[in-house]
């Protein structure tokens, strides 16, 4: 790992955006191609279709997204499972925990309702301290350079690569810390 931490984001940013999910056709959508298989999707098919277009169907009122949002009572559960677990062990959560995550504030974001800027800033709240557990967990994780591979710290993509990166960080640190003994 020696591109700087956010091409390895971007990556992980167009592997979310081929992954993927369950989309509502709104309209008649016609045939549709999903990879190398043509599908003809009505009005009322659920499908599964790539995530970047099922956005695009999204954004064009042609279709609605499935499993992806996540309600602020999701995240508060998680940060509860967080802190209660024991011996620095990340609980298993969503694979798409951060994509879903930032698809419902800015779905909250852009609704008119009354209460949807407090909604919103309550679920900001919470994921940012869902994401200050695990990062406190990532990085004591890291700190241990036994080899333990990414996917045994977590499941989570985004998570994988931080922990990587900053393994490799550390590593780099103390050897030239440990330079000046030679």
């Amino acid at each position: 790992m020696s591109a700087p931490p956010e091409a390895y984001m971007s990556l992980v940013k167009v592997h979310r955006l081929l992954s993927s999910v369950r989309t509502l056709a709104l309209r008649d959508l016609g045939v549709v191609m999903v990879g190398r298989e043509a599908i003809n999707v009505k009005r009322g098919d659920e499908v599964s279709l790539p995530l970047w277009l099922a956005l695009e169907l999204h954004r064009s009122g042609h279709a609605e997204l499935r499993e992806v949002t996540l309600r602020d009572i999701d995240l508060l559960k998680y940060c509860h499972m967080e802190r209660m677990s024991r011996g620095g062990k990340l609980v298993d959560v969503r694979e798409d925990l951060y994509l879903s995550a930032g698809m419902s504030i800015r779905k909250l974001g852009g609704e008119r309702a009354p209460d949807s800027s407090s909604s919103t800033e309550k679920l900001k709240k919470a994921l940012i301290n869902l994401l200050d557990l695990r990062l406190g967990k990532l990085m004591s994780a890291a700190l241990y350079l036994e080899t333990r591979h990414a996917s045994e710290v977590s499941n989570v993509l985004e998570e994988m690569v931080l922990y990587a990166l900053l393994r490799k960080v550390i590593k780099s640190w103390r050897d030239s810390v440990l330079g000046y003994a030679e």
